[in-house]
């Protein structure tokens, strides 16, 4: 096991949350006793000798996440100062380029996915594969228009041929929010994100097109399939909902 570099990106706002967002990085609201921070962070803890760093990306209310942060050893923060202008995949390109490590494989969370029973799981096969690339994929879950989905090779542990919203034919599952690139995987990954450097037409792109462009460029993303459907997406005070009864129920 060589271990993997841990990025949590938590420059956005919730727009979506109303009070419960305003002033408050989404990555800080509170389920139950605890904050996503909080479980994310104890998710990676119990990863042990898996993680060699971790990381956050700040934006919106950067000084309260810094805050929280503050005392915690072995948690690097890095600042994007574009975080309302330009899309996620500028936190991931900025947070890659302070990592500045080939060597090791890097893990990528959003700071809004809360699934307590096996963030950890993920970072532990992750540091453990002999694959070069993994993307986290619910194969079980009812799409919708809002999933972001995944075609693949196979409907289970195959490989992604294409990843988006719409117009991805005969979807297998739906991306989860945790991916692992390394290798020349985290190479092509990295010079597709800083494809969209300087260029208006990309402002508004999700780092999740990246991968699309790798993989139809040959890049091999093994689909980890999930263990279960008991995680959520925090984008609303339903999600944040549906948060807290997961957390009752372990």
């Amino acid at each position: 096991m060589s271990g993997v570099h841990v990025v949590i990106l938590a420059a956005g706002k919730g727009s979506r949350m109303g009070a419960l967002g305003e002033g408050l990085p989404k990555w800080l609201l509170e389920v139950g006793p605890r904050t996503i921070a909080d479980h994310q962070l104890g998710a990676i803890a119990d990863a042990g000798d898996a993680v060699t760093s971790t990381w956050v990306v700040t934006g919106h209310a950067r000084s309260r996440v810094e805050q929280f942060l503050d005392g915690r050893r072995g948690v690097e923060c890095v600042y994007n100062p574009e975080y309302a202008r330009l899309n996620n995949w500028y936190s991931v390109l900025l947070a890659l380029r302070a990592i500045d490590d080939g060597s090791v494989p890097v893990v990528v969370l959003n700071s809004d996915l809360f699934a307590p029973r096996w963030i950890s799981r993920f970072v532990a096969d992750a540091a453990d594969t002999a694959d070069g690339a993994l993307i986290a994929v619910d194969a079980q879950r009812r799409l919708t228009d809002e999933s972001m989905k995944v075609a693949a090779t196979e409907s289970d542990r195959g490989y992604l041929t294409a990843i988006g919203k719409a117009a991805v034919a005969d979807p297998v599952g739906e991306y989860v929010g945790m991916l692992m690139a390394g290798g020349e995987s985290l190479v092509e990954f990295r010079a597709a994100l800083e494809s969209f450097e300087g260029r208006e037409e990309n402002r508004d792109e999700w780092y999740e097109r990246a991968v699309g462009l790798t993989a139809a460029g040959g890049s091999r993303w093994r689909l980890w399939t999930t263990p279960d459907s008991n995680w959520v997406e925090i984008d609303d005070d339903a999600d944040h909902a549906t948060a807290v009864d997961l957390q009752v129920s372990g």
